[in-house]
């Protein structure tokens, strides 16, 4: 009889372990927050993720910058598996070299972690301007690993790739479009000429800062006199080209000041390498 308590106590005991265990184990699981880039269950508000080969992506654009800021802010973001936490926690990661094309003077990640009482985070990158960026693009792909404060949710989710460059598309080339470029930038050709020799990446996103007109913008030259407000497909009369170009101006001499004297040159062209120079009233082409 003795001996069947002794067995039936050891039982319980050992029941009572194992269930202590896999108490552990489930809160564990519950409590320990894993980090991964958004994926498709997030779509409505981070876009970026590709089912396709597991990778979440962000494409930025010196575009979107203006010429006189040389350096800005770009995240790919992050997120956690289960609950917030009352202090900043930091995201450990590692650049895959063999998936990176940008040089270390392109790029620098300043931070990686997820804020205090959020369930989203970021890695913060400051991108520099390259001029060798005007015509090709670059990438940084990173793996996000475990840290101190946080595991690997997901390898489904644990790959991002920040693609970014300068490139401006130039207009599309017919007579109207050239001969707005001609008669705000100056050169020896006429204001009414359709060549685009003198046509510059940089002198062309000059005008679309100075002007405020969107990247993807670019209104038609007219002998009308059409009103820049109407918004009507001809939105340029040649009545405005001294208000553009002075505009324009203004601009140039505001980059030159911010930038030791240094005046804003062409990119490509026959003037690359030249200052960018506005067709105001009265200027002479200097060559």
């Amino acid at each position: 009889m003795k001996d069947k308590i002794k067995l039936l106590l050891l039982a319980m005991t050992i029941l009572s372990f194992a269930g202590c265990q896999k108490d552990e184990i489930m809160r564990f699981d519950l409590d320990d927050a894993g980090v991964m880039f958004p994926g498709a269950g997030d779509a409505l508000d981070y876009k970026g993720y590709n089912t396709a080969d597991q990778t979440y992506y962000v494409n930025e654009s010196f575009l979107n910058v203006p010429l006189t800021q040389n350096t800005f802010i770009v995240d790919l973001p992050v997120r956690i598996s289960g609950d917030s936490a009352d202090v900043d926690r930091a995201v450990a990661y590692e650049v895959i070299a063999d998936e990176t094309t940008a040089l270390s003077t392109q790029y620098t990640i300043v931070e990686a972690l997820i804020p205090a009482h959020s369930h989203y985070g970021r890695i913060r990158f400051q991108l520099t301007r390259d001029a060798a960026l005007d015509t090709l693009a670059v990438k940084v792909t990173v793996q996000l690993k475990d840290s101190d404060d946080l595991k690997v949710g997901s390898n489904e989710y644990s790959k991002g790739t920040l693609n970014w460059s300068n490139m401006l598309p130039m207009f599309t080339v017919n007579s109207f479009n050239t001969r707005t470029y001609n008669c705000i930038i100056l050169s020896p050709l006429a204001k009414t000429s359709t060549s685009v020799a003198y046509y510059s990446p940089n002198a062309h996103k000059a005008i679309l800062d100075a002007l405020g007109w969107p990247i993807n913008y670019w209104p038609r030259y007219s002998n009308a006199l059409a009103d820049p407000g109407t918004g009507v497909a001809t939105m340029f009369g040649v009545y405005y080209t001294d208000l553009y170009a002075q505009k324009l101006k203004t601009y140039l001499d505001a980059y030159a000041a911010a930038n030791g004297g240094v005046r804003l040159k062409h990119n490509a062209g026959t003037d690359k390498g030249k200052d960018i120079q506005p067709r105001v009233t009265g200027a002479v082409y200097i060559p």
